[in-house]
């Protein structure tokens, strides 16, 4: 038996992991998190959330079919001491605007 062969298999593997990887553009963004970021306008839905974490705004967006964009508000800034989601039908131009976490499906 090669056993050259087992570690050259991984290393070609390895190699096709990171083509695929690095090869799609956006991908390692696509759901990201836009810190520091407005998406103003083409809301369809808002909501308040139980805690001050944009993953739930992130979530609520990626299991809604219609969202295509989300912005999320920070407690204690320009809509009062409640965090709140706001899902969008569309993608608007971002804004930079320390209030806000946005995203993009």
């Amino acid at each position: 038996m090669n056993r050259k062969r087992p570690k050259l298999l991984w290393i070609a593997a390895t190699i096709l992991l990171a083509v695929l990887v690095f090869s799609a553009p956006g991908q390692a963004q696509k759901y990201g998190l836009e810190w520091d970021t407005d998406r103003p306008g083409l809301d369809y839905h808002s909501m308040d959330l139980p805690s001050p974490d944009p993953n739930l705004c992130l979530r609520e967006c990626y299991y809604d079919p219609q969202c295509q964009a989300w912005t999320y508000v920070k407690p204690n800034t320009i809509q009062g001491p409640y965090p709140r989601c706001w899902l969008k039908y569309a993608v608007p131009p971002p804004q930079l605007n320390s209030c806000c976490v946005s995203g993009v499906k």
